[in-house]
């Protein structure tokens, strides 16, 4: 039996087992497939099973990416409490390095960059028209070994 559970708005849902939904709360509070298994008293076989779903995948992934700091607005806000501190810092005393300061904007825009990179990769991945590919080989016999195989063929009958 599957279940609509909202995520972050009322408007966005995921199907989900409600077996599936438990076993992956307990994975993110302990990120451990044995004391997962422990914990649910299940075998560690069905919890790597259930995880590898997918998604059970998609479940994990959004939530690990929308807590703490590993959420890119928090991060970005994060980054730009410390920037202000450190302006603050250096008018309130006068005189300090700019040098921190230009790290830190470095730091932050080369942080930018990186997202902003990995988010043009993942839009290309999903533009990609190519889903699957099946190669296939042709041998028309013009090879020695075709030619050997052959022979031997025609020896035999």
């Amino acid at each position: 039996m599957l279940i609509m559970l909202p995520t972050t708005t009322p408007a966005e849902s995921l199907d989900i087992s409600p077996e599936a939904l438990e076993v992956a709360n307990t994975y993110l509070q302990c990120q451990d497939i044995r004391e997962v298994s422990t914990t649910l008293d299940i075998a560690p076989e069905l919890v790597t099973q259930i995880l590898a779903k997918r998604e059970v995948k998609a479940y994990i992934d959004h939530v690990f990416m929308n807590v703490g700091f590993n959420n890119r607005f928090r991060m970005r806000d994060a980054m730009d409490a410390v920037i202000k501190q450190k302006f603050q810092e250096l008018e309130e005393s006068g005189m300090g390095s700019t040098k921190d300061i230009a790290e830190l904007l470095a730091l932050s825009h080369k942080m930018s960059m990186d997202e902003l990179d990995k988010q043009i990769k993942l839009e290309t991945l999903r533009q990609s028209n190519i889903k699957n590919q099946v190669n296939v080989q042709i041998n028309d016999g013009g090879s020695k070994y075709s030619q050997l195989i052959q022979e031997l063929l025609g020896n035999v009958q």
